[in-house]
């Protein structure tokens, strides 16, 4: 694989190529028209980085601190889900590479992987991501059991009061849960080789994935019926107020991009803003993460840390994000592909890309460590400050 790629486009290809079209779309389609994941990824391209020469870049570090760790890159792997449907324990892989990386691995509500078994491999970090139910006791049963194995971080997403508009995955049969239809059938068939090497493997172990750790009043299994609606519209700043009762570690709320909400955020006790649109799958009239990123940054100055989501696409990318002021990246598309072309090795090698294109802008932009970043290595006009 790695002779076949040299960037995480041509790892997109190849993901593209080996996946069913409904899992392919679920990972890779944003909502409604598709618009705001290619203004994400254009308004990112149209940031400009601004070079220093002659500046000794010999010996270059891209370590960063966050939460008190230090770590090789300032990459997070964000919160996505189905991994475990690109390879055979795909998540289980995510993680694993993101160990031997260096960096933390961000584990959803949804995840089809035991917080215990995800414990044993996300040994560089291991961040949990959190949607709230109606029934907020069951969302405190699965918070406790996040901190008893051992998560450091709880990432609640707030940007999601109701499912999205994704006409795309009703066209091809894809829900969540999956329910099997003629659609989706014919079309996992398509894709033998995959079909061979995770589903029929699956269910030669004794049934696909289920969802691991929801409590048994809300059900478990990947396909069927499960009595809960994604998350709640109801969650407010209450509910924040709770959780940072409730959770004696790091909280993070992701999906913020109002500058007002982040000062609010800081009231509340939060320790991390992530700036995101959840990777423009959820709301097409959103703005690119990246333009409101210096508001949120410029509001909360030193206060909390604050986390870019939403459009990174190359290591030059990431460099923009933490030159505007954030603290770290996180990177979901990129390591989903590479799993799904070619399981653990696949997710590193694109970690692995993204860390030589860091290194190298570092040495073209002239800094020796990425604490030296900031808007002065950024052209003039080219970024929403």
């Amino acid at each position: 694989m790695r002779g076949k790629s040299h960037n995480i486009a041509q790892v997109r290809e190849l993901a593209k190529r080996r996946l069913p079209r409904a899992i392919w779309e679920f990972i890779e389609r944003g909502t409604e028209d598709d618009l705001l994941i290619k203004r994400n990824v254009a308004a990112l391209q149209a940031v400009q980085l601004l070079p220093r020469t002659l500046c000794d870049v010999a010996r270059r570090s891209a370590e960063v601190e966050l939460f008190g760790r230090r770590q090789p890159l300032p990459l997070v792997i964000a919160p996505t889900g189905v991994s475990d449907l690109l390879w055979h324990r795909g998540e289980r892989a995510i993680a694993r590479a993101a160990a031997s990386a260096g960096i933390p691995f961000t584990q959803t509500t949804s995840s089809t992987t035991s917080f215990a078994d995800i414990a044993k491999c996300a040994t560089s970090g291991h961040w949990m991501q959190m949607y709230l139910w109606e029934r907020r006791d069951l969302s405190w049963r699965v918070v406790e059991a996040a901190r008893e194995n051992g998560a450091d971080v709880l990432v609640l997403t707030v940007d999601t009061p109701m499912w999205p508009l994704r006409e795309f995955n009703k066209r091809a049969g894809m829900s969540n849960p999956i329910r099997p239809n003629a659609t989706l059938v014919s079309d996992f068939l398509k894709r033998p080789s995959w079909f061979t090497s995770v589903i029929c493997r699956y269910y030669l172990e004794g049934g696909l994935p289920q969802f691991a750790n929801y409590p048994s009043e809300v059900g478990g299994k990947l396909t069927g019926t499960v009595s809960r609606v994604a998350n709640s519209a109801s969650v407010c700043w209450d509910d924040v107020a709770q959780l940072r009762r409730r959770w004696p570690g790091k909280l993070v709320v992701k999906g913020v991009l109002s500058a007002e909400d982040s000062r609010i955020a800081i009231d509340y006790g939060v320790d991390g803003i992530a700036v995101s649109n959840h990777g423009g799958r959820n709301f097409d009239s959103s703005p690119p993460a990246i333009d409101v990123l210096a508001g949120i940054v410029d509001a909360v100055g030193d206060h909390t840390t604050v986390l870019f989501d939403s459009g990174v696409r190359r290591g030059a990318d990431v460099l923009k994000a933490l030159a505007i002021g954030a603290k770290a990246v996180l990177v979901g598309r990129a390591t989903l592909y590479g799993c799904a072309a070619g399981g653990e090795q696949g997710a590193r090698h694109a970690i692995d890309l993204l860390a030589n294109e860091i290194d190298v802008a570092m040495a073209m932009v002239g800094v020796s460590r990425l604490e030296e970043l900031d808007r002065g290595y950024l052209m003039p006009g080219t970024f929403r400050s």
